[in-house]
């Protein structure tokens, strides 16, 4: 079946012209017959169109490079260790980026806890459960009253996962 779609600007009053000079000429003529006869080639384009964009648009943006690598899944003891540093510890031991557009990180008024127990000052877990305890004299305060032993080791468990 052809169609073809009565046309104002054409000498013979036909249109052969492409898909969106037929929309045009459709308007144009106002007729019920050209709006059924052009409304099936007209999904089709619009399908196609969709089909072709979509993709790309969902590959372009998956191979955006992530600024850091996927963090891993935390066990129980670490997730409730992250609460509870988050609660007790991120005041001090988070870096506190002053500039929102910046991707540096900020400064932390205690030192940074990421990596404590790798690389090469690693700490032992043993050194860190007591300076959790004790604290540090006029640096920062103990915990040994305010965090049960049990919070402490899910505190170390999470820190183990920076």
């Amino acid at each position: 079946m052809r169609l073809t779609f009565w046309c104002m600007t054409s000498s013979d009053g036909l249109c052969k012209l492409g898909l969106i000079h037929r929309v045009q000429c459709m308007i144009e003529a106002g007729t019920s017959e050209n709006r059924a006869a052009l409304a099936i080639p007209f999904l089709r384009f619009v399908l196609l169109a969709v089909s072709i964009l979509f993709p790309a648009v969902l590959s372009a943006q998956s191979r955006q490079p992530s600024s850091s690598a996927p963090a891993p899944a935390l066990n129980e003891q670490q997730r409730a260790g992250k609460i509870l540093f988050l609660q007790n510890c991120s005041f001090c031991h988070s870096p506190k980026n002053q500039n929102p557009k910046s991707t540096a990180e900020g400064k932390t008024i205690g030192p940074l806890l990421k990596g404590i127990f790798a690389g090469q000052n690693a700490k032992s877990e043993q050194t860190v459960r007591t300076v959790v305890l004790k604290g540090v004299q006029q640096k920062m305060p103990g915990f040994q009253y305010g965090l049960e032993p049990k919070e402490i080791d899910s505190i170390l468990a999470y820190l183990k996962t920076l």
